[in-house]
């Protein structure tokens, strides 16, 4: 959801950009669109990594948890 949450943000900034600048600076507008795209690509890996670890840490903690609130014995 974070993953998804960063990609929408910054595609909102692309067009808030966009928007504010119109026609007048179309060179500026691209660089600043080519590094916002190389910027996601390299930081969606890492958070979707982040993501799956906290996930798998959160479901091995709930399974930790039930085998505690069982009785033994």
């Amino acid at each position: 959801m974070a993953a998804a949450t960063l990609s929408a943000l910054i595609l909102h900034l692309l067009l808030t950009l966009g928007a504010h600048l119109g026609g007048a600076d179309m060179a500026g507008a691209l660089t600043v669109a080519a590094g916002m795209a190389m910027v996601l690509a390299i930081l969606l890996p890492f958070a979707l990594l982040s993501i799956r670890r906290a996930l798998d840490a959160l479901s091995a903690g709930r399974e930790r948890g039930r085998g505690m609130a069982s009785p033994q014995g």
